[in-house]
C-alpha cells in the first residue's frame, strides 16, 4: 500500500474499491463528482496507484487549455513511440495506433470541468469504442454543478453512457480520525483541547480540506491574525522610530540653546551706556539751544504786510540794521551742525567747476560772516546801498572772470548785481517784493537760462555783502 492509500478514510477506501471495479469491468465513462476540497484528486491518485496492472495516463487539466494539449499529454503516456498528430480526435488516433497501445489503458482527467466540450464528446466515444484485443476505460473528476450542466446538454440515450460517482461527506468519527492522524504525522503537539477540536469539526460540512485547514490553524495560527499582528507591529515600530527622532531633535536643540548664553548687561555696560547718552546730549546741546533761539527769534520778527509802503518810507541812504550777534552765532551753529550747504548751491558749483575749472564755494543759508566788520566796511566804503525785498543768488566764486558765462545766459543783464564778500564775488540777479515772487522768478530763470535752481535771498540777510557800483559789464572785463 502506498502513501496515498495509507491515509484514506473508510468511506474513501470504499469509494476507491468501487472505482477499481468500474475501471476493470465497466463499459461506461466514470465521472467522480464532489465539491472543492472533497478529495477528488486524492481518490484519483490513489486509483492510479492501486491499478498496478493497468497502464494509466493521469492528466490534471489546467484552466484555459486547448484540446491539442490534452490529447498530446494523454498519448505521450499511453504510446511508447509517440508518432501522432494532436490535432486529430482521440478515437481516430487510437484506432490507427491500436497495435501500439497496452493491453489495458486507463485515462484519468482531473478537473475535467476545464476541458473543451469537444473533448467531453471524444471521451464519451472512447468509452464505447471497441478495440481488438485491447481494453480502454476513462475516469473524469468535476464538480457536481458542472456535471449537471453536461447532463442537461446530452440526450437521454447518451446520459446512460455516463456513470456519476459522488463523494460523500466524512462522518464525525472520520473527521476526528483524520485530524489526529494528520496531527500525528506532523509530529507536533498544539495546545488545543480535544473538546474544542471536536466542536470545530462538528461545525464543518465533512470535507477533508476543512479538517486540514483546522489542523493548520491549530499548528500555525490564523494567517489573517498574523498579518494583522504584523501590521500592528510595523506601526508600533514606526511610532517608536518617530518618537526617537523627535527626542533626539529635542535633545540637540536644547543643547544648542544652552550653548548660546544670553547677553546680560553688566554694571560696566550700563555705566558705559549712560556715559554715551550723556556725552551725546552734551555734543548736541549747543545745536538744540541754537535751534530754539533761532525759532524764538523768527517767531518774534514782524511780518511784512506791505513791501511797497516800506520801500516808500525808507530813503536811499538808509542802511538795513545788521542782525544781532546772538542770532548770527545761533545760525552759524545750526548751519555747521545740520546743513553745511544746500543742494541747489552744490549743484550750481559742480556746473561752474566743470566750465571754468575754478574752485566755487557755496554758503549756507546764513553766511558765517562777522556782522560788525562787514557793517563798518559797508559804511566806510562808497559801495551801493542795499535795497529792500528779495533777490536771487546765482553763484559765488573767487575769480570774477568765472561769472562771464553765467551772465551771458541771463535774459536781462541790467538786473545783474555783483557783491563782494571777503575774498569772494557773489552774483545777484533781480529785485522782488516777497519770497513767493522770488521763488517764481527762480523757477522761470532756471528754465530759461538752463541754470540750477537759484537761491532766493533776503536783502536783510546780505548786510555783510558789499554791492559794487556800476554794471556787470564794467566789473567784468
Amino acid at each position: 500500500m502506498t502513501f496515498q492509500t495509507a491515509i484514506l478514510l473508510p468511506s474513501q477506501e470504499s469509494l476507491l474499491h468501487r472505482l477499481q471495479h468500474v475501471v476493470l469491468y465497466g463499459q461506461q465513462l466514470t465521472v467522480l463528482t464532489g465539491d472543492a476540497g472533497s478529495g477528488k484528486t486524492t481518490l484519483t491518485t490513489a486509483l492510479v496507484d492501486a491499478l498496478d496492472e493497468v497502464s494509466s495516463a493521469l492528466v490534471v487539466c489546467p484552466q484555459h487549455v486547448d484540446s491539442a494539449e490534452i490529447r498530446r499529454k494523454i498519448l505521450v503516456q499511453l504510446l511508447t513511440e509517440p508518432l501522432f498528430d494532436d490535432e486529430v480526435p482521440l478515437p481516430e488516433t487510437l484506432l490507427r495506433l491500436v497495435d501500439a497501445l497496452p493491453s489495458h489503458s486507463h485515462i484519468v482527467l482531473d478537473d475535467a470541468h476545464y476541458l473543451p466540450l469537444e473533448l467531453w464528446a471524444e471521451c464519451i466515444v472512447l468509452s464505447q469504442l471497441t478495440l481488438p484485443g485491447k481494453q480502454l476505460s476513462l475516469t473524469l473528476t468535476t464538480p457536481v454543478e458542472y456535471f449537471n450542466q453536461i447532463l442537461a446538454q446530452l440526450p437521454d440515450s447518451q446520459r446512460l453512457l455516463l456513470l456519476p460517482m459522488a463523494i460523500a461527506p466524512l462522518t464525525e468519527a472520520e473527521r476526528e480520525g483524520l485530524y489526529y492522524s494528520l496531527l500525528h504525522r506532523s509530529e507536533e503537539t498544539p495546545f488545543t483541547p480535544r473538546e474544542i477540536v471536536k466542536e470545530q469539526l462538528l461545525k464543518q460540512q465533512g470535507m477533508p480540506a476543512e479538517v486540514v485547514s483546522l489542523l493548520y490553524l491549530a499548528l500555525h495560527g490564523d494567517p489573517h491574525e498574523t498579518s494583522q499582528r504584523s501590521w500592528q507591529r510595523n506601526v508600533f515600530i514606526c511610532v517608536c522610530f518617530t518618537l526617537l527622532l523627535l527626542g533626539s531633535y529635542w535633545m540637540f536643540a536644547e543643547s544648542d540653546e544652552a550653548s548660546i548664553i544670553p547677553s546680560q548687561q553688566t554694571v560696566s555696560a550700563v555705566r558705559a551706556s549712560e556715559f554715551n547718552q550723556a556725552y551725546g546730549k552734551h555734543l548736541l546741546s549747543g545745536y538744540f539751544a541754537a535751534k530754539s533761539r533761532v525759532a524764538s527769534v523768527e517767531a518774534t520778527e514782524p511780518i511784512e504786510t506791505d513791501t511797497a509802503l516800506q520801500q516808500e518810507s525808507k530813503t536811499v541812504s538808509e542802511i538795513p540794521e545788521p542782525p544781532s550777534e546772538e542770532i548770527i552765532a545761533a545760525e552759524e551753529l545750526v548751519d555747521q551742525v545740520v546743513e553745511p550747504a544746500t543742494e541747489q548751491a552744490l549743484a550750481f558749483n559742480e556746473e561752474s567747476e566743470s566750465r571754468v575749472n575754478e574752485r566755487v564755494e557755496t554758503f549756507a543759508v546764513t553766511p558765517p560772516a562777522e556782522p560788525q566788520e562787514a557793517l563798518k566796511s559797508a559804511l566806510s566804503s562808497p559801495e551801493a546801498e542795499h535795497p529792500q525785498g528779495f533777490t536771487l543768488q546765482l553763484a559765488t566764486v573767487k575769480n570774477i572772470d568765472s561769472l562771464k558765462q553765467t551772465i551771458a545766459k541771463l535774459p536781462d543783464a541790467n538786473q545783474v548785481q555783483i557783491a563782494r564778500y571777503k575774498a569772494y564775488w557773489v552774483l545777484l540777479y533781480g529785485q522782488y517784493a516777497d519770497r513767493e515772487q522770488g521763488k517764481q522768478a527762480a523757477l522761470n530763470l532756471s528754465q530759461q537760462a538752463q541754470l540750477p535752481s537759484p537761491w532766493v535771498r533776503a536783502w536783510a540777510d546780505l548786510s555783510g555783502y558789499q554791492l559794487q557800483q556800476g554794471s556787470a559789464s564794467s566789473e567784468i572785463h
